[in-house]
């Protein structure tokens, strides 16, 4: 019996309740879930309720089909950058205007958002998250990111350290790295060349060298000295005061030790192309691929740009080939979405990263020194019109049977000789090229001299094929714009093109 007078006593209150409560039912919001930012009606208003985590200070990015940016493209877009609340830490807004979508994309086809430092937007498998929504002009949208990309990766393979850390992005191409430090307490972990490295570690999917400075050196002030075992020394570094923060430093072959800054930390998929673009085409390049595997990574015009990175003071676009094309050999096209486009490069095996220098003139050319581009004859970093230059040729034909061809009586007749130049340009006509009868004579201490020139640019190089265009031509001579005016004095032999000693001597 008492369990049933309880159970009428519950009716009763909630008889009551009803009578007096027009509703017992309330619909509660959260703080994080109140409107952060006034709505505008000429905008639909995005608010982004950040995953746990997210720090106050990050930059977050939208991208999707409507403005046709992906999670690489979209870092660093300033027009597509949210703006975090001031009243909430949780809480990032943006204003679209629809003028500004593309190809007529609206949000119901597909969007997200991008962390600078942690991520892309991923669910709770990992996998990446695409929301659709049908938004109007003054609309307000809340949209909660559960996770980033960050989140899948802390704590995989983690190292355990020995109090301080300090990580090294290693460019110098020291056979051993070594770290010597002294401060507060000299020769610290080891007197001259000091410790070798403690290990390898992936961070933010780049690999750096670390040191374990060891438990019980916080607070130690300490000044670092990097070396090749004890040869080749950087510059010191510091002073440092060792604390719970690892120390980030990148150290380069040039001599440099600076800084690391991680969010310019990037990770690969597999062997990269890097492009110094000279084209000024930024984000519009496209590489088209073919050899081993026709329109690998796309068909025309090819893959877009993976992403940007900036080595040592030169910003380069770069392409990740892929782990799994390792080994394929293909020829590069580089182009702005199709439209132009430069010659081939040639033969790249994929499995090593190369850098590219994309020019007007040519095939995109190697870069052996990322780091120093500019120190490539050919490399202009801003583009500066090339230095002109002037090539003054003279000839002195003393060919004898280079210049005859018998006649129909069998007697030798004169026939003429002409000068095809390969190179940097074209400047002869095609095979056989410029007939000496047609240059300009000139009487030079008696002797008759053939003269032409070639206008170029300072560093121009052309090979010279003297021939009598009946099937008999002299090895090539070079001929190259090393200064702004040059000069060559040339004999014409029946074995060869050689220097004519005499008449150069004289005009020294």
């Amino acid at each position: 019996m008492k369990t049933k007078i309880r159970i009428y006593q519950v009716c009763i209150w909630c008889a009551l309740a009803a009578l007096l409560l027009p509703s017992c039912k309330q619909d509660i919001v959260f703080d994080h879930e109140q409107t952060q930012f006034e709505p505008m009606t000429n905008a639909i208003l995005i608010e982004l309720i950040a995953p746990v985590g997210t720090a106050v200070d990050d930059e977050i990015y939208i991208f999707g089909a409507f403005n046709g940016l992906d999670e690489k493209t979209a870092l660093g877009q300033i027009a597509w950058q949210m703006e975090k609340a001031s009243a909430s830490d949780k809480k990032w807004g943006i204003y679209l205007f629809p003028s500004d979508f593309k190809d007529g994309k609206t949000l119901a086809d597909g969007f997200s958002f991008v962390s600078k430092k942690a991520g892309g937007e991923r669910n709770i498998k990992g996998e990446a998250v695409t929301h659709t929504i049908d938004a109007s002009l003054g609309s307000v949208n809340n949209i909660w990111a559960d996770r980033w990309a960050a989140y899948f990766s802390a704590g995989d393979d983690k190292v355990e350290h020995n109090g301080p850390v300090v990580y090294v992005l290693d460019e110098s191409g020291f056979g051993k790295l070594t770290l010597y430090m002294y401060g507060d307490q000299n020769d610290l972990n080891g007197g001259w060349p000091g410790m070798s490295v403690t290990g390898i570690e992936t961070v933010n999917g780049k690999e750096l060298a670390y040191f374990d400075i060891g438990e019980g050196n916080e607070g130690l002030t300490e000044t670092l000295i990097f070396s090749d075992n004890g040869d080749a020394q950087l510059a010191d570094y510091g002073p440092v005061t060792f604390g719970s923060d690892p120390v980030y430093l990148h150290i380069t072959g040039d001599g440099k030790v600076e800084e690391l800054n991680l969010d310019g930390v990037v990770g690969h998929d597999g062997a990269v192309v890097y492009v110094l673009d000279g084209m000024n085409w930024g984000l519009a390049t496209t590489l088209y691929m073919w050899g081993d595997l026709n329109d690998l990574n796309g068909g025309w015009p090819g893959m877009s740009v993976t992403g940007t990175e900036k080595i040592g003071d030169y910003t380069y676009l770069y392409f990740d080939m892929g782990e799994a094309n390792n080994g394929l050999t293909e020829h590069l096209i580089f182009s702005n979405g199709g439209t132009s486009q430069r010659p081939d490069y040639d033969d790249y095996v994929i499995g090593e990263d190369i850098y590219l220098y994309l020019g007007s003139e040519g095939a995109p050319v190697l870069i052996a020194d990322p780091l120093n581009p500019g120190d490539v004859e050919w490399f202009d970093p801003v583009a500066a019109p090339k230095e002109q230059a002037t090539i003054d040729i003279w000839f002195y034909d003393a060919t004898e049977t280079l210049s005859t061809m018998p006649d129909a009586e069998g007697n030798d007749s004169i026939i003429p000789l002409y000068v095809y130049a390969w190179g940097s340009s074209e400047v002869f006509s095609a095979w056989p090229g410029t007939s000496l009868q047609t240059m300009d004579e000139n009487s030079i201490l008696g002797l008759t001299l053939r003269h032409t020139q070639i206008a170029g640019n300072v560093g121009d190089v052309f090979h010279l094929i003297v021939n009598n265009n009946n099937g008999t031509q002299l090895a090539d001579y070079t001929v190259e714009a090393t200064q702004t005016n040059n000069e060559y004095y040339l004999k014409l032999t029946d074995t060869g093109v050689t220097e004519l000693s005499v008449v150069a001597k004289m005009r020294r």
